[in-house]
C-alpha cells in the first residue's frame, strides 16, 4: 500500500529546465501557503525566467536577464508585522535581490586582478602589429595553454570565436582588461539568531575563486570571507548547518572529488574527506551533522562529522538527486535517493523503509511544504539527458521537463515493522536490526526508585563529579610538574624548543631550533646540553646566542649512534618494526644562567639506523654467527 498520493498536474504547458539548486518553497504572502519557485534555464532561445506554481498551477513568471545558478528566499527582519521574505538568485557574478517580486538590490562580488601572463599576451593582442593569422595563432596557442581556471570570462569567449571574429573584436576593443569578475557557483542562506523558520537567515555564497562569502541580510555586505581550503577548490554544492552568531559550519562538495569543512571565525577551510569518484549531491543532517553523499560510481555514502566513512551502500543504477525527508509528526528524516532507473529510495540510515517508481528519470527533486501541506514531494522529471553537460559542469541537463507532486498520508509510518516497509537489510551490508527486549520488572522497579530519590541521587552525583574533577586537576598538575616540557613556564614562557632529524644512520644531523615567541622581550644566556647513553654528540653543550623577539635560531649538530662489539640481531629489524627501544632517546636540556634547574626539556626519538649504513666490519661478528 502506498504512502503518497499523485497529485495531477498538467503537463501540456509545464516544460521546466532547472537544475537542484533552482527549486524554493517560499511563503511569499506570510499567509502559511507556501509557493513553488522555479528557475528555468529555457529552451533555444527563450529567455530564462523564474516561475511561480501555486500548488499544480503556474501563477506568474519573472524574466531573467541571465541563467539562474540558485534560487533562495528568506527573512531580512523579525519586525512585526511581519514583512514578506525577498527572494536571492544568482546569475553570473552577481545576486539579484527581489522583493514583493520586484527588483530591490544588485550584490556584484568583488572583482579580482586578472592573470600577469595572460594580461600580458592581452596586451601583445591589442597591438595591431600582431593582427595578422600567424601571430594570433601564437598568441591564442598561449593563451589556451592557461589553465582554464584562471582564465577570465573574456579570454574564454576569445577563444571561441573564429579568426574573422577575433580580428573584429581586437580592432573595437579599446581598453585592456586589467580585473576579471568572479563567477558564483553555488549559494545557500544561514539562520543568524534563531531556528525558527521566520528566523533571520543570511546569504552564503561560493566563487569560482573558492571563497566562501557571507553577506549581511540588510545592508548585503561581506559578514565574513574565507577559502575554502589551502590548496585551490572550486565549490560545487553546499550544505549550511548552525546558527551565524553561535556557531555553524559550512559542508561544501567540490569538483575535485573532496569535500571541505568551514566553521564559525575560520580563515581557511579544512579538508573533510576524498572520494573515488565526482560528487553528484551531498546533504548533511541537522540532528549529527552526519554529511551523505553520492558519486558517480554508484554509491551512497554517509561520513561523521569529522570525515571517517560511517557505511557504504552500492546502488543498483546510477544516483542522479538527493534530498532530506524531515517527517517532523513522525521525528524522524529520512534521505531519497533518485536513480537513472526510475526509481526513488526512501531510506533511514542504511535501511530501506520506501520505495518509489517514477515513469520517467527525476532529475530535481525538493521535500517540504507546499500551500498548505506540510509534507509534499516536488519531483522535475525528465526522459532524455546530456551527459555531456555532466562532464562539462558537473550536472546533469535534461529536457521535457515535467512537474510531480506527492503528498504523504497522514496515516503514513516508516517504522521497520510497518506494512509493505522494507527491512531486509542490503546485501553488501550485512545489517542486522537491532534485538530489543522488553521492558522487564526489575527495569520497572527501578525506574520508579529513581523517580522518588531524584534529588538525593543528583547530589550524590554532583558530588562525585567534583571529586572526579579534583582528582583529574592534580593529577595533571603532578604530570605538569614531573615530566618534559618542550615550552617553558614563567619568565621564559615564549620560549619554545623542538628538534628535527635527518639522516639515515648511524650519523644523524640533528638540528635544534629555538623559538622566542615574545614581542617584547628578548631572552639571552641560554645554553643547550645533550644527555645520551647510546649515541655520540659531536657537540653537547651550545651555547644559544641572544634571541630577539619574535625571532627563531636553529643550531645543528651531529650525533652518531654507537654500536657494541657484539651487535644485537634486534638491530636489523628495527627498520621493520618501526622501534629503537630505550636506547634510541635523547634528552635535551635547555639552562639559564643563573639557575640550578633547566628551564625546559625535550626527549627526541632518534630513528632507526638502516641495516645497510652499517660498517661491514660490524656486520661480520654478530649474535647470528657466534
Amino acid at each position: 500500500m502506498s504512502r503518497w498520493l499523485d497529485v495531477e498536474v498538467g503537463t501540456d504547458d509545464i516544460d521546466l529546465n532547472s537544475l537542484p539548486s533552482n527549486l524554493a518553497l517560499v511563503d511569499l504572502h506570510n499567509d502559511n501557503e507556501y509557493k513553488l519557485l522555479v528557475g528555468d534555464l529555457g529552451r533555444g532561445e527563450e529567455m530564462p525566467k523564474l516561475k511561480i506554481f501555486r500548488g499544480a498551477m503556474q501563477m506568474s513568471d519573472l524574466v531573467l536577464p541571465d541563467l539562474p545558478l540558485g534560487v533562495v528566499g528568506f527573512y531580512t527582519s523579525e519586525t512585526m508585522p511581519r514583512s514578506c521574505p525577498v527572494i536571492a538568485i544568482a546569475m553570473s557574478s552577481c545576486i539579484y535581490i527581489y522583493r514583493n517580486m520586484k527588483l530591490f538590490y544588485k550584490y556584484y562580488l568583488p572583482s579580482v586582478e586578472q592573470n600577469t601572463c595572460e594580461l600580458e599576451i592581452w596586451r601583445q593582442l591589442m597591438d595591431p602589429i600582431n593582427h595578422n593569422e600567424e601571430s594570433l595563432r601564437g598568441l591564442t596557442a598561449s593563451l589556451q595553454a592557461i589553465p582554464q581556471k584562471v582564465l577570465s570570462n573574456q579570454s574564454q569567449n576569445f577563444l571561441d570565436l573564429d579568426f574573422e571574429q577575433r580580428i573584429e573584436y581586437l580592432e573595437q576593443l579599446t581598453e585592456l582588461p586589467s580585473r576579471k569578475n568572479v563567477e558564483i557557483v553555488c549559494i545557500t542562506t544561514m539562520k543568524i539568531n534563531s531556528i525558527n523558520k521566520h528566523g533571520v537567515s543570511c546569504l552564503v555564497i561560493g566563487s569560482e575563486e573558492g571563497d566562501i562569502i557571507i553577506l549581511d541580510p540588510n545592508t548585503f555586505t561581506p559578514l565574513s570571507m574565507a577559502k575554502l581550503c589551502a590548496v585551490k577548490k572550486t565549490p560545487y554544492q553546499m550544505v549550511a548547518t548552525g546558527l551565524y552568531n553561535v556557531d555553524y559550519s559550512v559542508t561544501v562538495a567540490t569538483r575535485e572529488k573532496s569535500v571541505c569543512l568551514l566553521k564559525r571565525e575560520w580563515k581557511e577551510g579544512q579538508l573533510l574527506f576524498h572520494t573515488e569518484e565526482h560528487i553528484i549531491a551531498i546533504e548533511v543532517s541537522a540532528i549529527d551533522n552526519s554529511v551523505y553523499v553520492i558519486c558517480c560510481d554508484n554509491t551512497f555514502s554517509c561520513y561523521s562529522k569529522k570525515g571517517k566513512k560511517q557505511w557504504s551502500l552500492n546502488l543498483e543504477h546510477r544516483p542522479i538527486a538527493l534530498t532530506l525527508v524531515p517527517i517532523m509528526h513522525l521525528g524522524t528524516t529520512l534521505i531519497a535517493v533518485a536513480l537513472a532507473s526510475g526509481h526513488l529510495h526512501l531510506y533511514d540510515g542504511k535501511s530501506r523503509r520506501d520505495t518509489m517508481f517514477i515513469k520517467d528519470v527525476v532529475s530535481v527533486m525538493k521535500f517540504g511544504q507546499l500551500g498548505q501541506e506540510e509534507n509534499v514531494f516536488v519531483i522535475i522529471t525528465a526522459n532524455v539527458y546530456n551527459p555531456l553537460t555532466f562532464v562539462a559542469f558537473g550536472f546533469l541537463q535534461f529536457s521535457d521537463g515535467n512537474l510531480m507532486l506527492k503528498i504523504l498520508k497522514r496515516t503514513a509510518d516508516f517504522n521497520a515493522d510497518a506494512a509493505s516497509a522494507d527491512v531486509t537489510p542490503d546485501p553488501l551490508s550485512s545489517e542486522k536490526p537491532w534485538l530489543i527486549p522488553k521492558r522487564s520488572k526489575l527495569f520497572l522497579e527501578q525506574s520508579a526508585r529513581e523517580r522518588e530519590n531524584a534529588i538525593a541521587m543528583h547530589e550524590t552525583f554532583q558530588h562525585e563529579l567534583n571529586r572526579l574533577r579534583l582528582l583529574a586537576g592534580k593529577t595533571l598538575l603532578e604530570v605538569h610538574v614531573k615530566s618534559d616540557n618542550s615550552i617553558a613556564v614563567g619568565a621564559l614562557e615564549p620560549i619554545r624548543l623542538t628538534a628535527e632529524v635527518e639522516g639515515l644512520g648511524p650519523v644523524f644531523r640533528v638540528t635544534l631550533i629555538i623559538e622566542n615567541r615574545s614581542s617584547t622581550r628578548a631572552a639571552a644566556g641560554l645554553a643547550l646540553l645533550f644527555h645520551t647513553n647510546t649515541y655520540k654528540v659531536y657537540r653537547p653543550y651550545l651555547k644559544v646566542p641572544l634571541l630577539a623577539p619574535n625571532s627563531q635560531l636553529r643550531l645543528p649538530t651531529k650525533v652518531e649512534e654507537i654500536f657494541d662489539e657484539n651487535i644485537n640481531p634486534e638491530i636489523f629489524l628495527r627498520g621493520v618494526t618501526g622501534q629503537g627501544g630505550e636506547g634510541s632517546l635523547v634528552k635535551i636540556l635547555l639552562l639559564k644562567d643563573g639557575q640550578r634547574s633547566p628551564v625546559l626539556a625535550a626527549t627526541v626519538q632518534m630513528p632507526a639506523t638502516d641495516p645497510m649504513m652499517i660498517p661491514y666490519d660490524m656486520q661480520t661478528v654478530t649474535a647470528f654467527q657466534q
